[in-house]
């Protein structure tokens, strides 16, 4: 068994204070009054409430729809196996592992509690928040009277007046020492046990899927026993998946599990996942907003925040290295020998639910910078809209290099799009969408017979061996950069229609120069337009 750090015992005691000082009785009530109150709040409609009395240092808003499902699943059914695989920073630790217990416990339906994690350590660190509460928390005290726990979460370990134990342990150890105690626990928790790096070793997964099944579950009460799996998924093979059954897409599930799926946004009709770009809204509308996911998710890269707030693993490709992908000081776009903006469209109606990509490339000399990008899962109405954003930033009021003549002088970029995509029906968008902005944006066909995507793509990696691809630094907190950028490091296993359009930009900008075009500009007359108007 290992010790504590002291850096997590103070965080413990100062946990113990915060929940000291966050549990101030406040009201002073009859005996009659307590009574009823206590058993208003032991009811399991009313779990939310019964968390915001005794856990106002956690709670500082409303539960969202899978907590009340949980709640309803876990404590109505004394026989349950829950599978909780909720997002990132949506409570499932504390939810499982503080709010959980404490409730079964003042109900008198607690006979003991196992709490397993991936590493003996950090299951010391999560059985230490219960330990905490229980010494500490004025309310539940004073309804509930003084624990006296013997023993301590340092050591994995401790005991109430009652008989009532807690036991923690890292995945692997053996539980069997519970079977010592009175009373057979019978709550049991596995939380934050899963992870991507154990889960390119097949046999260890199994081996712990094993452990949980067999050696943990085997301590547990076996009338009356609920077992709480607490974990994201971090692989599409991870531990996570092989509890819940669905490994590969079609897998039916283990048979007789509430398994519950929360993304980080949603389809609020049916709570499958869709991303903010789509129409998604929160999850947990009560506590974020569209922003504050957006944000997180361009903080965390694309990949990242599929694995961790999407439950979608994406393998790390073998194209692509992060060396090859710098970030990079770009020139003036006057600067650039040619410029050039790519759009793919994606229209594929597929399960992959393709992106759409748009990418600005300046080109000077043998650099290629990708100055500017709009990559996401949106429709075309929005795809078009970005399009017209980056033509006025190029062309508009924002760029112009000088004024000759009371003539405005102005950069040429040229916009392409594949010509497979431009039928009558997303012209139809572009021009209604130039009607709207009383201009009508240039846009023209690549004709080209394209050869293998995946060969295509490939090409560009001896650019960014050779140091001659970058990424604008600039915009180096942009979800859309971020986004592309992680499309390529991803490449092949993931979603590659930035790369690809990418790959489209640059060889037009080839092809350009071949034919012997250097940098131009457009002068002479220039039509402003309503929306380029000071």
């Amino acid at each position: 068994m290992s010790r504590v750090s002291e850096k997590e015992w103070h965080l413990f005691l100062d946990q113990c204070q915060r929940i000291g000082e966050a549990t101030e009785i406040i009201q002073n009530e009859s005996d009659k009054d307590q009574k009823k109150r206590k058993e208003r709040l032991l009811k399991v409609g009313n779990f939310e409430a019964f968390c915001k009395y005794y856990f106002p240092h956690y709670i500082d808003c409303d539960f969202g729809w899978f907590h009340h499902k949980a709640a309803k699943d876990i404590l109505s059914n004394q026989n349950c196996f829950a599978v909780l695989e909720w997002a990132r920073e949506h409570a499932k630790s504390v939810f499982a592992d503080v709010f959980i217990p404490i409730w079964l416990l003042a109900k008198g339906e607690l006979s003991g509690m196992l709490l397993a994690s991936e590493t003996d350590p950090k299951a010391k660190v999560l059985l230490s928040d219960i330990e905490a509460e229980l010494r500490k928390n004025k309310r539940f005290i004073a309804d509930y009277g003084e624990q006296n726990l013997l023993g301590s979460w340092t050591t994995g370990h401790f005991t109430t007046s009652g008989g009532i134990g807690f036991w923690s342990f890292g995945i692997g150890q053996n539980p069997a020492g519970v079977r010592k105690a009175a009373k057979r626990p019978n709550y049991g928790v596995v939380d934050d046990a899963s992870s991507k790096k154990k889960a390119k070793n097949q046999t260890i997964v199994k081996e712990n899927l094993d452990w949980i099944l067999g050696e943990f579950m085997g301590c547990l009460a076996i009338k009356g026993k609920r077992f709480v799996f607490a974990n994201n998924r971090t692989a599409k093979n991870d531990l996570t998946a092989h509890i819940v059954g669905d490994i590969e897409e079609g897998d039916k599930k283990r048979e007789g599990i509430k398994h519950i799926k929360v993304f980080a946004t949603e389809n609020p009709k049916n709570h499958k996942m869709l991303l903010i770009a789509n129409g998604g809204v929160p999850a947990w509308k009560e506590r974020y907003t569209v922003d504050h996911i957006q944000t997180r998710v361009g903080e965390m890269g694309y990949r990242n925040a599929m694995r961790q707030m999407y439950h979608m693993h994406i393998e790390d490709g073998n194209v692509f290295l992060p060396e090859h992908l710098p970030w990079v000081k770009c020139l003036p776009l006057d600067q650039y020998d040619a410029l050039i903006s790519y759009n793919d469209p994606s229209f594929k109606d597929t399960k992959k639910n393709d992106f759409k990509a748009i990418v600005l490339i300046g080109k000077k000399g043998k650099q290629y910078h990708i100055l500017w990008a709009w990559v996401r899962q949106a429709s075309k109405a929005a795809m078009v809209s970005a399009h017209y954003d980056l033509d006025e930033i190029v062309h508009g009021k924002q760029r112009i290099i000088e004024i000759e003549g009371g003539k405005l002088k102005e950069i040429l970029c040229r916009h392409y799009m594949e010509a497979n995509f431009m039928q009558d029906l997303l012209l139809e968008e572009y021009e209604i969408e130039g009607d709207s902005r009383n201009y009508q944006m240039r846009i023209r066909p690549d004709k080209r017979s394209k050869p293998d995507k995946y060969g295509r793509i490939e090409d560009l990696s001896p650019l960014g061996e050779r140091g001659y691809l970058g990424f604008n630094e600039k915009l180096r907190k942009s979800i859309d950069m971020i986004t592309l950028r992680d499309q390529f490091l991803a490449f092949p296993n993931g979603h590659d229609d930035g790369p690809d359009a990418c790959e489209g930009g640059i060889y037009l900008l080839n092809k350009q120069n071949r034919n012997g075009k250097t940098r131009s500009y457009r002068s002479g007359g220039y039509t402003k337009s309503k929306s380029r108007a000071a």
